[in-house]
């Protein structure tokens, strides 16, 4: 079929009574015109001061004249009563009765020119396609439909393009546009490529609308937070942690290249000869404050405060032995009290450790402002901190002073999602890095450290049995920042823990990139752990890292 050129039609200028023309409800249901009064108040003026400069453009139909442009002209004209009821037309030479007449296209050729808002340029888009109708005949050859988008949507809009788009559009008729696709598409906000693989990722088996409103991953890609290689990695850990979650591992101990977690007691297993350890970091059971286990020869409940001393350093000894030259050994500590006297348990254990030659560094005070409070019948101040003892193997142990810097307070990243079903709620992944930042931020190189014993705690999820201590992720993160070595293409530092608990130095650890190794008495424990450390790995993100390093001056100090 001859192609036509509707724009070029010649024509017949004429007088037209104005009730002789017609809007079309195709022209109507194209374009919007309720909110625009102002134009047609200002046509108006213009009209009455200049006369009518343009014609309307129509065709006749039968013994009607149905306008393809100039509405708001029309509208003017019909509206303030202009110029004897008559209005300039431009009377289109085309023959209605063919069968290759079609109205609509008809309508749009006309308006090519016209400034369009997006939802217009869609319905243009649906109707030269027939894509609503499903025409499987169409009144134009399909390229020519194609060629005649291309060149009217201009940059971006090539034939592969429109095709893309066209299938996206039929797959939002089917299954809904939550995200809004279409109409970011032709706002400009999104590329066509963003809004096929959005289609393409919502129609797997595996995922769709209601995974994307619990994970959000989609929405986040659209907006540029991440590429497609990422959003396909987000999706996968999140299937993964949706639907299969951590807890049917049952292999002891486990360990891959990142993490390994031993199932035994301290003072029990020989660690291996070749173990280099750059950090210890560990918070051992108090001495008498609590059980952790039903293990009757658990650790903490000694005799007097030197007995729990001695055996305690007997066991950190192992992982002190393993320590680089130049490592560090942070212990967390909490003092025991009976019937008002203070045990002095924090002494008896320095003391231990350096008659057995640790070199002794710093007590570096945790601050703990929501301490549980003490009974109003002792007669002391309420406790409000802890201690971290820090110890090494000399004194040229690594130091890396930093400061963060403070301008970039909004730092974020983009984030995957925690374990489904923990008390019937679902979680998402914090925001460990800005969380981070802050605390550094907050901490910058003092003595007395602060963290809320409440922030980025372990959450356990349902079945799992609940560790008794738990403690803040962001604790080690401190230390591990300071004095250890950042990982690199070539190394990547180990950290260890000889009482691994809830896992919160080794979670804290895999997240910052280094290597863990952590040891538990109790299964149990080990079972949170290894959900818990299998979630780190699925969720470090060295971009974040990285970027969290770019905030940060640097200065070795020997």
């Amino acid at each position: 079929m001859e192609k036509q050129e509707f724009t070029q039609l010649p024509g017949t200028l004429m007088k037209l009574k104005i009730s002789e023309v017609i809007i079309p409800l195709e022209i109507s249901s194209l374009y919007d015109y309720a909110c625009r009064q102002n134009e047609i108040n200002t046509l108006k003026t213009s009209i009455e001061e200049f006369g009518q400069l343009e014609p309307i453009t129509v065709v006749k139909v039968g013994n009607q004249y149905l306008i393809i442009n100039g509405v708001l002209r029309l509208m003017a004209f019909n509206q303030f009563h202009l110029i004897k009821n008559e209005i300039d037309a431009m009377v289109l030479n085309i023959d209605t009765t063919s069968k290759d007449f079609n109205l609509m296209d008809l309508i749009i050729h006309s308006q090519i020119q016209k400034v369009k808002t997006a939802k217009e340029k869609i319905r243009e888009f649906i109707s030269i396609l027939r894509l609503e109708s499903g025409d499987d005949n169409p009144l134009r050859d399909r390229n020519q439909r194609y060629e005649f988008l291309t060149s009217s949507l201009g940059k971006g809009w090539s034939r592969s393009n429109v095709i893309v788009m066209s299938n996206v559009i039929l797959w939002t008729f089917e299954n809904g546009d939550e995200l809004s696709l279409v109409q970011q598409v032709f706002e400009g906000k999104i590329l066509i490529s963003q809004a096929a693989f959005a289609v393409e990722t919502l129609a797997r088996d595996d995922y769709g609308y209601e995974k994307e409103k619990e994970s959000k991953i989609l929405s986040k890609f659209l907006k540029g937070e991440f590429k497609k290689k990422e959003a396909e990695s987000l999706i996968d850990v999140f299937n993964y942690k949706r639907n299969e979650g951590f807890t049917s591992i049952d292999v002891y101990p486990i360990k891959t290249n990142n993490y390994e977690v031993i199932h035994g007691s301290i003072e029990d297993i020989q660690l291996p000869t070749d173990m280099e350890i750059d950090v210890v970091f560990t918070s051992p059971p108090y001495y008498m404050l609590r059980h952790y286990g039903d293990d009757p020869n658990e650790m903490g409940w000694e005799k007097t405060p030197q007995l729990y001393a001695e055996r305690l350093v007997d066991s950190l000894m192992k992982p002190y032995e393993r320590m680089k030259s130049r490592g560090n050994f942070f212990l967390n500590l909490g003092e025991t009290y009976d019937k008002g006297q203070c045990l002095a348990v924090i002494e008896h254990v320095v003391i231990e450790m350096v008659k057995r030659g640790a070199f002794y560094v710093d007590r570096i005070i945790w601050k703990k402002d929501s301490n549980k409070p003490i009974s109003n019948q002792n007669n002391r101040f309420q406790p409000s901190y802890e201690v971290v003892l820090h110890f090494s193997k000399s004194k040229d142990y690594y130091f890396n002073r930093f400061k963060i810097k403070k301008e970039d307070n909004n730092f974020e990243i983009s984030r995957g999602c925690k374990d489904y079903g923990w008390a019937g709620v679902n979680y998402y992944v914090p925001n460990f890095y800005k969380q981070l930042r802050t605390i550094m931020s907050e901490n910058d190189l003092k003595d007395i450290v602060t963290v809320q014993t409440n922030t980025q705690r372990i959450k356990h999820v349902e079945d799992e049995d609940w560790h008794p201590a738990t403690f803040s992720q962001m604790l080690p993160a401190i230390f591990l920042a300071t004095y250890c070595p950042k990982p690199t293409e070539k190394y990547t530092p180990l950290i260890f823990d000889p009482f691994l608990g809830g896992a919160s130095c080794g979670r804290t650890a895999l997240m910052m990139g280094f290597r863990f190794v952590g040891v538990e008495l109790y299964e149990k424990n080990v079972i949170t752990s290894k959900r818990i450390l299998a979630e780190s790995v699925m969720e470090y993100e060295p971009r974040a890292m990285s970027k969290l390093n770019s905030f940060m001056e640097y200065e070795l100090v020997a």
